[in-house]
């Protein structure tokens, strides 16, 4: 039986959205997790916006399944709206 050799990465990206006044109206959060083999891919994307506050207004969340070609063989997504 072959040793399973199975890569995992995550990046993070936390972006402000600032206001024509200069304070911040929010955040965007861009997490993707990559998940790598010889039989393929899977990645995870979620993408949360959050108001001033603090609170979460939306979400985004995808994955997305490739072969050991690049090729996309499945993708699921959801987007979910807090307020």
């Amino acid at each position: 039986m072959a040793e399973d050799n199975i890569e995992v990465g995550e990046s993070i990206e936390v972006t402000e959205l600032i206001g024509d006044d200069g304070l911040v109206m929010g955040t965007v959060v861009d997490d993707v997790i990559v998940v790598t083999s010889e039989d393929g891919s899977v990645v995870e994307e979620v993408i949360d916006l959050y108001d001033a506050e603090g609170n979460l207004v939306a979400e985004e969340d995808v994955v997305d399944v490739y072969d050991a070609d690049g090729n996309l063989v499945a993708e699921a997504g959801e987007i979910i709206v807090e307020g």
